[in-house]
């Protein structure tokens, strides 16, 4: 992938996609192959230089208790600092435009345990933002969010996108994909079954050779496509 490129990683659940992103990030074993970051192999990278350019926004939520949503967020700062660890004006000063966002600036001086998983998410797409990375890996990013939130979380990585940022996503909403992605990989027991432009990619057959379910195709006025899984069921049965 390149700068300015939004992939989405598409497949059934257990096949793979999380376990492709961790792998990126070496921690679990990469079997075979190699795995270039920015240019250079996985092995050949500091841990401090590649978390200053590189962010990870993970799939579960790490404990956080004793800390608010600032603190929090200001824990992406952590590559950027100094020896010991302070953060400037300037560090909070990014956090609080990160919150603001997303739309949680009401969540900087809340405690972590008094959060929602939803409220909980957005902060840590905020905690990847405020690492100001060249590259965001972001596992599942819309679990546990609203419509509402999920718009706004994927509106604002495809604008750091359009603004030169690399990005891939694992996601399980195809139409979020269609929506937002540049690009889609989909994977299915493991293996790539097809990967390029949305565009060419997230077709009917592709879909349906990929969740195994006979899919449905609609265009909108905009021209925008909306997949969905056929319905098998017709209607109630009455006695």
């Amino acid at each position: 992938m390149r700068a300015g490129e939004l992939w989405g990683v598409l497949g059934p659940n257990g096949t793979g996609k999380s376990t492709l992103l961790r792998a990126v990030l070496g921690s679990v074993p990469w079997r075979r192959g190699q795995v270039l970051l920015l240019g250079r192999e996985r092995d050949a990278w500091e841990a401090r230089a590649l978390a200053q350019r590189v962010a990870w926004v993970p799939q579960g939520f790490e404990p956080a208790e004793g800390f608010n949503g600032l603190e929090l967020v200001l824990m992406g700062r952590s590559p950027h600092l100094g020896a010991w660890g302070l953060t400037s004006a300037g560090d909070e000063a990014l956090a609080r435009s990160a919150l603001d966002e997303l739309g949680v600036a009401y969540l900087a001086d809340r405690p972590c345990g008094a959060m929602s998983g939803g409220e909980r998410r957005m902060l840590l797409m905020a905690r990847g933002l405020v690492q100001q990375p060249e590259l965001l890996l972001l596992d599942e990013p819309t679990a546990f969010l609203d419509v509402a939130h999920q718009v706004i979380a994927l509106e604002r990585v495809r604008a750091r996108v359009d603004a030169g940022l690399g990005a891939v996503a694992v996601l399980h909403d195809v139409n979020l994909a269609a929506a937002y992605a540049t690009h889609v990989l989909l994977l299915r027991d493991g293996r790539p079954l097809a990967s390029g432009p949305v565009e060419d990619v997230l077709r009917r057959e592709r879909l349906e050779a990929l969740y195994g379910v006979p899919m449905e195709v609609a265009e909108t006025s905009s021209g925008a496509r909306l997949f969905a899984p056929r319905a098998r069921w017709t209607g109630v049965t009455r006695s």
